[in-house]
């Protein structure tokens, strides 16, 4: 990796690091870090009946749901980079208690940077226990 990748490649470390902090915390500056455009896969979604890939509103609709109606934050994040100097690996937990029930998730990502602004989103995740917690909420 040349000098200019590695640079890039370090302030997406941080931009990931900080954009999961924060989730939940501070949505404002989280909004000010995300594309209008963002690009969402969530390739184990289908599962759950939801959807497995989303652009633009409808990607930022499932940031907002996760965020506002379940309540859930982030924690135990870890950014590794990855060779594409623009994209990191990002493994977390998410913890809320929507409704009372207790969903405590852990995820790994793929997070693309361009000019310290979130373009796109890959998202794994146990669907056992979105069932658990949140079959409730979820589409028929």
């Amino acid at each position: 990796m040349s000098e200019f990748d590695k640079a890039l490649s370090d302030r997406n470390v941080a931009n990931a690091q900080k954009l999961m902090a924060l989730f939940g915390h501070d949505m404002d500056a989280f909004w000010a870090m995300v594309s209008p455009n963002l690009h969402m896969e969530l390739p184990f979604a289908g599962t759950v009946r939801l959807p497995t890939e989303l652009h633009g509103e409808d990607a930022l609709g499932m940031f907002r749901t996760a965020a506002e109606v379940f309540d859930v934050k982030f924690n135990s994040v870890e950014v590794t980079p990855l060779a594409d100097p623009n994209r990191v690996l990002v493994e977390y937990r998410g913890y809320g208690e929507p409704g009372g029930t207790v969903y405590d998730q852990r995820y790994v990502g793929v997070h693309e940077y361009r000019d310290d602004t979130l373009v796109f989103y890959r998202e794994y995740f146990d669907t056992g226990v979105v069932m658990n917690a949140l079959g409730a909420y979820l589409p028929a």
